[in-house]
């Protein structure tokens, strides 16, 4: 069994030292043994394996779901706090002696920034800091970073939020931006943490003038605009392909431009099939992808070749250069990825089954009971239980879902049958897509268009993921708001695009073979795509149904009447 940290106090002597503590009312000491019980079942971990320490119990009870345990969240929140105070008043966690104390009163100083904060935002994220380097007899004028440094790891060690990166990111811009807007409080700049979004160094406008212009001539001729023109395309690529390509071309630039020392090095696209820059570009993407990347700089590598032959029509010398790099690299198998394999043969439990085909019904029915809520929440509510229903009958990809548009995709007939319809320029094999959508996430649907939306916004709804304004949500939070909504009702972590090979998982194994039925409910150009990518699971499908072979062989034999050994006569 795992265990987190063998130097430090552990939650069994929490437990001892409460236990020898005779000023605990019996009462409480039994709610926080129940407590104590609760984490340990619930995290697989003994208490002497969980180390008494903020960040390990946070670690801890991160990976605690209450679907998966039968439980509400309040239950597990209960737990956890019970836990906290225990090793407050156990006193081996000296840290936390201040853990639900009364605030004291910020100094005079301190209480002018304070009434400086215009924002809740602000106040939320700044006074947290004012209060410890009050508490601390530090004033405003001498906050520097080893202060701010020491503010960090005191939250680190006795706040249980679980983003502390993000909070303290935000406690400094907020203060240097109130440094900027007030200085005649003369505070000193504070250097935020690193933001831990992945993002490239580069933007597209850093890149010559001249990179740009290729750039779009290239997008121009990728769309067809010019159909007469010497070396117009036959077939023109959709917009979400093309996109693609241009955030490949846009990746593989930051990594030319950090090889060649800067960007003004890329002049245009010709540049990037250079063979001596086609293999930096190559062993930068190499060097930098995981290894659930490989076949992202595979593809990317085939971009450029075919931006050479196709666009820019280098000869043939060239081309054979530029193939000779690309033959080093490893073609990445078309299949299912390990990780993605572990993740559908969760579902191979019924009870983790149940739980997904109830969750859209069970958070409508949550949703609707809440009718003090605001509507913000209750939309968010039932736009997760309508895309949990659509991703769990109709696995379309998330970024046709975060689009739907009434009336458009979605095409509503109350007492008839309603209809998802995917136009062909709108998914990425170039065929359309439609669905019958089933009566009851039908009925859902209407009732969400006619009275959920139309309450919140005051008129019928544009698109299915709306924001309180009316205006789509993005693509991001569309994504964000399915990952938490599943989590909590079905209890792990799982990416909605997971859900295509779920239903392809479902199907399969109902029908092994049934692959014309994947390609068709998935949209795939070519079966096979659909037999490759799924091929990898037959062999289990195939060991199933050779153990129900043998099951029903050993069966008919042990109904069979056994036969008397008949005694010779002497």
């Amino acid at each position: 069994m795992r265990t987190l940290s063998n130097s430090q106090p552990t939650l069994a002597d929490v437990r001892e030292a409460l236990h020898s503590n005779r000023s605990i009312p019996d009462t409480r000491r039994r709610r926080i043994d129940n407590a104590l019980n609760s984490v340990w079942r619930w995290s697989g971990l003994s208490l002497k394996e969980i180390p008494a320490t903020m960040p390990a119990l946070r670690q801890v009870m991160k990976g605690i779901e209450p679907a998966a345990h039968g439980v509400e969240r309040p239950t597990i929140t209960n737990a956890r706090n019970l836990v906290m105070h225990a090793m407050k008043e156990s006193g081996v966690v000296p840290e936390l002696e201040s853990y639900c104390s009364p605030n004291r009163s910020l100094s005079p100083a301190w209480a002018i920034v304070s009434a400086r904060l215009a924002t809740k935002h602000e106040r939320v994220s700044i006074v947290p800091f004012l209060r410890y380097c009050s508490d601390q007899g530090i004033v405003p004028k001498a906050v520097a970073d080893e202060h701010f440094q020491a503010f960090i790891t005191h939250k680190d060690q006795t706040s249980f939020r679980d983003n502390q990166h993000t909070a303290v990111r935000n406690t400094a811009v907020c203060w240097n931006k109130l440094r900027r807007r007030y200085p005649d409080l003369q505070l000193q700049e504070l250097t935020p943490p690193a933001s831990k979004l992945r993002r490239l160094k580069y933007a597209v406008s850093d890149f010559p003038l001249s990179f740009q212009q290729s750039v779009q001539a290239y997008r121009s001729w990728m769309q067809g605009d010019d159909l007469l023109a010497d070396n117009a395309r036959l077939t023109i690529v959709a917009d979400n392909t093309l996109e693609n390509y241009l955030r490949r071309i846009h990746r593989a630039g930051n990594i030319l431009a950090e090889a060649l020392g800067s960007p003004e090095q890329i002049k245009d696209l010709e540049t990037f099939v250079a063979p001596a820059n086609f293999k930096h570009m190559i062993a930068g993407l190499h060097a930098r992808d995981n290894s659930a990347q490989k076949s992202e700089t595979f593809q990317t590598t085939l971009l450029f070749i075919q931006i050479a032959r196709d666009w820019l029509q280098c000869d043939a010398d060239h081309l054979a250069a530029l193939e000779a790099f690309r033959k080093r690299l490893r073609q990445p198998k078309m299949a299912m990825t390990e990780k993605n394999k572990k993740l559908v043969s969760q579902f191979d439990d019924p009870a983790v089954l149940k739980r997904l085909l109830n969750a859209p019904k069970a958070i409508w029915s949550d949703m609707k009971l809440k009718v003090h809520f605001s509507n913000r929440f209750k939309l968010a509510q039932a736009q997760a239980a309508i895309g949990l229903g659509i991703l769990t009958y109709m696995p379309i990809r998330l970024k046709n879902l975060s689009t739907l548009k009434f009336g458009e995709n979605i095409i509503l007939r109350a007492g008839g049958r309603s209809s998802l319809i995917i136009p062909a320029d709108a998914t990425k094999a170039g065929r359309s897509i439609e669905f019958d959508i089933p009566s009851d996430l039908a009925e859902m649907i209407i009732e969400f268009h006619d009275h959920i939306a139309l309450s919140a916004f005051g008129k019928h709804p544009v698109w299915l993921f709306s924001r309180t304004d009316g205006d789509a949500k993005g693509f991001a939070q569309v994504r964000e708001l399915i990952q938490t909504y599943f989590k909590q009702r079905v209890g792990f972590h799982m990416n909605p695009h997971a859900f295509r090979h779920l239903c392809a998982k479902l199907i399969l194994d109902a029908n092994p073979g049934a692959h014309t039925l994947v390609q068709e409910l998935l949209g795939h150009k070519s079966i096979e795509t659909s037999t490759a990518f799924y091929a990898g699971l037959d062999s289990r499908r195939a060991g199933r149904h050779h153990a129900e072979l043998i099951r029903t062989e050993l069966a008919r034999e042990a109904t069979q009447p056994r036969r008397r050994r008949q005694l010779k006569e002497c």
